[in-house]
């Protein structure tokens, strides 16, 4: 096992604990036990001990995590390896309490791009960073149910292999005065690894109690020496990972398999894991051009395929039931759906992911102490959606029943100067002042599926001749309806910023930092955020840190222009209707009162405490208060009756007279997300070898304090911001490596949380969970280490679904429990290190 430095503390796997008042009180017994003390105090001081040099959250070369005036976690990137898990989302849920991410079922894009959380807020107000510079965003616009997430674009971090990472830095605090838009909650900064010589390889297989689920992880690490001073680092991995089951089988199916009637799926719709498969690859590389100056480069290229399952649909029940001529003279031929779906059937549906990146720049320094780093860095994602066993009714029995329903893209190119100069003052140390501009443009592209997934066929609208009645069929590919040529375009924006900052300590006790950073932006204008950071330290035992600072998330592209609609006939007429949701810049929008999207904007102050009595002990409590103005987030729908569509058409709106239903995206809501983090670790000798023992916990709360017109109707929306992820998360671990062995136990803890629903009586909550996970791993020699572990090692399940109207859907267990539905994992893992 390896160290984990929290705070810049030596340590091994961290514990977590959910009540930092108790942690606070555990913290100080500790600080006075003399034995304890006396022990941490004849340990030998590494540099590691001493914490790791940090470059996030500031512009200083010289600032260890210890000693920050902002709470930073830093996780290594050899203790990102040593886990059951392969995707980063994982990853970070169990290291990070602060983090909430669910696994999705049947949530289109969602699935194979999942939305994470940090400090209760959408993936999209927290900034990632590779190697110090800001990560594109994903393709795929969260249209998911989930109100927290839903409407929310943020990066895949599912792209970013673990054996790539070197050092991953958390900082936990509003930094929108350094980095711009997006970090109103924290950074993740993943720092790649820069080994010139030797590599790891990596094998680790595993599945679930339930014997599905199967996953194969291989990754492999390669340092080369690239001329006397320089490097190349290639990480790669390969991961494919088998469906599982968690349904029962829906009574409405099991009801037409009691029946007799043949082809009904079993099960009717499967809750699990989607199929998946991913290819990925990092490259890291650095060459000195002379003493003081740097080429760098570093970029990734992803590929990953997945496969999830919709609805079920009945063959009683829904369209496949209809009956429809094909001629218009009574008596005339009829077919239905039934002849090739008797038993129904469940749709599914696929992504294929692909995410490239390249950044490359010269860094270095003068004779002055000035430094700088001149780069330019390129960022895309793509999404390709394909949809399987469906059809588009309205094409009749020729419908093809595989479709291609569109691509999605999100670009994004940038250029950055950035520079720091010494600046001495007479205090204890040189100020470190700096500054630097920075231009990017991004591009949001949808393009248009085939036409057989959003044609409008013969059979959407007719007459019935032996009825005469209007009678007719869904459009589109049913499930996922293509992406039609008034969804497509490309859409783009582009903004500049300048910023400056200034930071150092006054006297060995007081540090200070002041940062502003300006932005405009072609779309929606400018913005000016700034911080104010500081750190006392009363002796070399207890400290006090805290800052306060705004900061804003500027609308994207594909939030401002992505659609998601649907074709429907009017039961009347026979027309075509347009129902979904639209873009906010649609004069049908603006109708309704949609008016072009501004930014988020916050105000954070946060405070906390750090008491460090010897190397191997560290307790920190911070608490932090996130306001944030003019969320952004999808409206409610409004139905038209006929009288607005003749209205529309009248005012001369292109489209206005098809729309049934449009809601649209606007800045509908305030809220106030306020919270504590506490982390205590103690680190000693035992049997030989070092061990590590760690509570860590986190309390979030977040209130709507406004909301407009446009959602505040919404019951189950407006308390599912509230409390949707559980207020409490933390874990307690122990961590024990010698010279041949090594063992991990930790118990995560997650706290109640409540599914709402229209009303009362469809509300559940699930409540409160605690899962372990437990590896013992043996070093064979020096090269050559095996280890067995286990997720959820006790089997624990979420709360049994209670709501009838679920059970009918063939969901067993709460399906969006942050703790995951698919019981105890196990795993085999081998390594090699060369």
């Amino acid at each position: 096992m390896t160290q984990h430095h929290r705070e810049g503390v030596a340590m091994q796997t961290q514990g977590k604990f959910r009540c930092g008042i108790a942690a606070f009180a555990l913290a100080s017994a500790l600080v006075w036990t003399p034995a304890v003390a006396q022990e941490a105090a004849n340990e030998e001081e590494t540099a590691d001990e001493q914490g790791a040099i940090v470059v996030t959250g500031t512009r200083r070369n010289d600032l260890k995590a210890a000693d920050a005036a902002l709470p930073i976690d830093i996780i290594t990137g050899d203790e990102l390896l040593e886990k059951g898990a392969a995707d980063m989302n994982d990853l970070l849920r169990a290291e990070v309490p602060a983090l909430n991410i669910q696994r999705l079922v049947s949530n289109d894009g969602a699935v194979f791009t999942r939305p994470f959380s940090l400090r209760g807020l959408p993936p999209d107000q927290t900034l990632v960073l590779v190697n110090g510079k800001r990560r594109h965003r994903g393709a795929t616009v969260q249209f998911t149910n989930i109100p927290y997430i839903r409407g929310s674009q943020g990066p895949d971090l599912a792209a970013i292999p673990s054996i790539a990472v070197g050092q991953l830095e958390v900082l936990r605090d509003g930094a929108s005065a350094l980095y711009g838009s997006d970090a109103i909650a924290g950074v993740l900064n993943f720092g790649l690894r820069r080994d010139r010589e030797g590599g790891i390889l990596i094998a680790r297989y595993g599945q679930y109690y339930e014997g599905d689920g199967e996953d194969f992880l291989v990754q492999g690490n390669l340092g080369l020496p690239f001329t006397a001073g320089g490097f190349v680092n290639i990480s790669g991995e390969y991961v494919n990972s088998a469906t599982t089951s968690r349904g029962i089988q829906r009574p409405d199916a099991q009801a037409l398999i009691n029946a007799g009637v043949q082809g009904v799926p079993v099960p009717a719709q499967r809750w699990g894991n989607p199929d998946t498969e991913a290819a990925r690859i990092f490259i890291n590389a650095g060459l000195e051009l002379a003493d003081d100056m740097e080429f760098y480069t570093f970029g990734n290229y992803s590929w990953s395929k997945g496969t999830t399952s919709f609805f079920y649909r009945n063959p009683n029940t829904t369209f496949i039931a209809t009956s429809i001529p094909t001629t218009t003279v009574a008596g005339g031929p009829r077919f239905s759906f039934r002849q090739l779906f008797p038993g129904g059937f469940t749709p599914s549906f696929g992504a294929t992911i692909t995410d490239a990146a390249l950044a490359a720049g010269i860094k270095g320094a003068v004779g002055s102490g000035l430094t700088y780093d001149l780069s330019a860095s390129y960022g895309q994602n793509h999404a390709s959606y394909r949809i399987d066993n469906t059809v588009n009714p309205s094409l009749g029995l020729g419908s093809p029943t595989s479709f291609k329903p569109g691509q999605l893209e999100q670009r994004e190119l940038a250029f950055n100067l950035d520079l720091t100069h010494p600046l001495n003052i007479g205090a204890a140390d040189p100020l470190t002042l700096a500054g630097g501009l920075e231009y990017r443009r991004e591009t949001y592209e949808i393009t248009v599926g085939d036409l057989a997934s959003w044609q409008v066929g013969p059979f959407a609208s007719l007459i019935d001749p032996d009825a005469g009645n209007r009678v007719g069929l869904p459009v589109g590919s049913n499930g996922f309806p293509g992406f039609s040529p008034i969804q497509a375009g490309e859409f783009g924006r582009s903004n500049w910023a300048a910023y400056t900052s200034l930071e150092g300590n006054l006297s060995e006790a007081f540090q200070m930092g002041l940062a502003g950073r300006y932005e405009n932006y072609s779309d929606f204008g400018s913005k000016f955020t700034w911080k104010v950071s500081g750190r006392f330290d009363f002796s070399d035992v207890f400290a006090v840190r805290g800052s306060v600072n705004t900061g804003f998330r500027a609308p994207t592209p594909g939030q401002s222009n992505a659609s998601q609609v649907q074709t429907n006939i009017d039961s009347v007429t026979g027309a075509p209707l347009t129902a979904g949701i639209v873009s906010p810049n649609n004069l049908v929008a603006q109708f309704f009162g949609a008016s072009p999207l501004k930014p988020e904007k916050s105000f954070n102050f946060a405070g906390g405490i750090v008491i460090k009595p010897s190397n191997r002990i560290t307790f920190t409590l911070d608490y932090f208060n996130i306001k944030v103005e003019d969320r952004i987030a999808v409206s409610g729908n409004f139905n038209l009756t006929a009288a607005q569509r003749a209205q529309l058409a009248a005012l001369g709106i292109p489209g206005g007279d098809s729309f049934q239903q449009v809601s649209f995206f606007t800045n509908s809501f305030d809220s106030r997300t306020q919270g504590l983090d506490a982390m205590l670790t103690i680190g000693f000798d035992l049997a030989g070898g070092k061990a590590t023992l760690g509570f860590n916990g986190n309390y979030t709360k977040t209130d709507v304090t406004r909301a407009s017109p446009v959602i505040s109707a919404d019951r189950e929306r407006l308390l599912e911001l509230e409390g949707f992820v559980p207020k409490w998360k933390g874990n307690a671990a122990f961590n024990y490596e010698s010279d041949r062995f090594g063992f991990v136990a930790r118990a995560n803890y997650y706290g109640k949380w409540t599914d709402y629903g229209a009303n009362l009586a469809a509300d559940q909550t699930g409540g409160s969970e605690v899962l372990v996970d437990i590896e013992a791993s043996y070093k064979i020699n020096d090269i050559f280490k095996i280890a067995v572990g286990g997720e959820n090692v006790f089997d624990n399940y979420p709360d049994l679904e209670a709501r009838q109207s679920q059970i009918n859907n063939g969901i067993r267990y709460l399906r969006f429990a942050p703790t995951g539905f698919n019981g105890g994992f196990w795993y085999l893992r081998g390594t090699a290190k060369f």
